[in-house]
């Protein structure tokens, strides 16, 4: 700005020059012709000194125009105000790659991109009538930041041992999913269940601990899924934690033809613990955010609306929530206790092992029956170490897609690969003699193919001419090739 106003000033000197130049010399002209006699004579003994005439600042100094002084403000605080909108926009940048971040499971480097963020969002000199604008936003942030931080120390003691969820062995639901669950037909199946955490069990702790979360939510998919990887819902959902499509979507897990994330352990455990993390601080209450997770936060929103409760107890008194959501939470509070106390409940466990495993990211779509052979282990047991892989092969789009290997097999795998020529050959056609019983439709289903399918590929045009030992050439669907 300061440049801009000096610019201004020598445009303006240059231009008044030639005037005051010829006015100076006309001056000069006629003052030494005056100068004669005593004048002269007093001014040629004048002594010399150190003094210098006395000058007026404010008489001599050039004055803009107040128009021009007002364009120079407003040009100034035009160029200030880009500054801070360019800072705001590279602070969003940032902040946009730590949420990233944090989703893929990366909670360091997150927290290194938020700082920075927040760093920059307060170079950028934002004025108080701004900030005060946004106070609302403020004080929301402020009041999730203390909830979400809330010290949880004290917690609740149960069974001799501490939680940060309220434990209520009293409550009658909590009595008799405690009976039920040790005594009961379900208890076979609860010890399976248990037994199976111990596949997944270090991982999810691990998780729990990187989002800041209760420890004993790792009993929850006793609740969901019976700690099954492969469990679906009536309603559609899928995986340990149970998670519809949709709602895996948003959280980030690819759900299509090739892949589906939510039978991941480790990507949906990383999904469900930044959804339960979300539901805390929506409703500040880890019973009211269970309810949630079972229900749906909108769901569940709408059911305190409408009975005007503030918490469960209340919600289950007004009837105001579903059966199974009235059930859910005492569920999980009844696996907790059993799975922190096995052998009080009458349960002798032994536990699987932890999932070890390899991971590399290939980049190309391989066919899974040549992966295995490059590890040097078997098609099956490379398919439970990747239960999200739903097609023949490694998922289509997804050059980042990680596989999981057998632990110790990585370099064997890599070199073994770095040798095929073809990674996803064709599966070509099966020959097939039809047997007396056959029709399309059942060999269309032994195949995992459809019978239009069939059809065009023999170029049959009646079905009902079909001729036992009659050789058919049958393109086998992914599911055949799968199998």
């Amino acid at each position: 700005m300061k440049s801009f106003i000096i610019f201004f000033i020598l445009i303006g000197s240059f231009s008044l020059a030639p005037g005051r130049l010829s006015a100076l010399e006309g001056v000069s002209e006629s003052s030494a012709s005056l100068k004669t006699g005593k004048a002269a004579a007093e001014e040629e003994c004048r002594p010399i000194t150190d003094e210098t005439p006395e000058t007026n600042p404010e008489k001599d100094r050039i004055m803009l125009p107040e128009s021009e002084n007002t364009a120079a403000l407003n040009y100034q605080k035009k160029q200030q105000k880009a500054l801070v909108r360019q800072k705001i926009k590279e602070a969003e940048i940032i902040f946009e790659q730590a949420l990233k971040s944090y989703e893929k499971g990366s909670v360091s480097k997150a927290a290194e991109s938020f700082d920075r963020a927040l760093v920059l969002l307060s170079s950028a000199d934002i004025d108080a009538s701004t900030l005060y604008a946004l106070k609302d936003s403020y004080r929301d942030m402020f009041s999730k930041l203390q909830r979400s931080l809330a010290d949880e120390t004290t917690g609740y003691t149960a069974s001799g041992r501490k939680y940060s969820i309220q434990i209520d062995l009293n409550d009658p639901l909590v009595q008799k999913y405690l009976k039920l669950y040790s005594e009961g037909n379900a208890k076979p199946v609860i010890k399976k269940a248990l037994e199976r955490s111990g596949r997944y069990r270090p991982m999810i702790l691990k998780i729990l601990k990187e989002y800041d979360l209760p420890e004993e939510l790792v009993y929850l998919p006793v609740v969901e899924s019976l700690y099954s990887v492969n469990d679906v819902s009536r309603a559609g959902a899928v995986g340990l934690w149970q998670i519809m499509p949709e709602k895996a979507r948003d959280l980030n897990l690819k759900v299509n033809y090739w892949i589906d994330e939510r039978r991941d352990p480790e990507k949906s455990t990383r999904a469900a613990a930044q959804y339960l993390k979300e539901l805390y601080i929506m409703f500040d209450d880890w019973h009211l955010a269970l309810a949630a997770y079972n229900r749906g936060e909108f769901g569940l929103g709408r059911d305190l609306k409408f009975s005007k409760a503030t918490n469960i107890d209340e919600m289950k008194s007004r009837n105001a929530v579903p059966k199974e959501t009235q059930s859910y939470v005492p569920q999980f509070i009844a696996s907790t206790i059993i799975g922190d106390n096995p052998s009080a409940y009458g349960f002798e466990l032994t536990y699987d092992k932890p999932v070890e495993y390899d991971k590399v990211r290939v980049g190309k779509i391989v066919d899974l029956k040549i992966a295995a052979e490059c590890a040097g282990t078997q098609f099956n047991i490379l398919r439970e170490l990747n239960p999200s892989l739903k097609a023949w092969c490694t998922p289509h789009g997804y050059p980042e897609y990680e596989l999981n290997l057998p632990a110790g097999t990585k370099e064997k795998f890599l070199g073994g690969l770095a040798q095929v020529k073809e990674l996803n050959p064709s599966g070509g056609y099966i020959k097939y003699s039809i047997a007396k019983g056959d029709c399309l439709s059942r060999i269309a289903r032994k195949f995992a193919t459809t019978v239009s399918a069939v059809m065009e590929d023999n170029h049959i045009k009646n079905p009902k001419a079909l001729r036992i030992n009659q050789v058919l050439m049958i393109r086998p669907g992914r599911k055949y090739m799968a199998n």
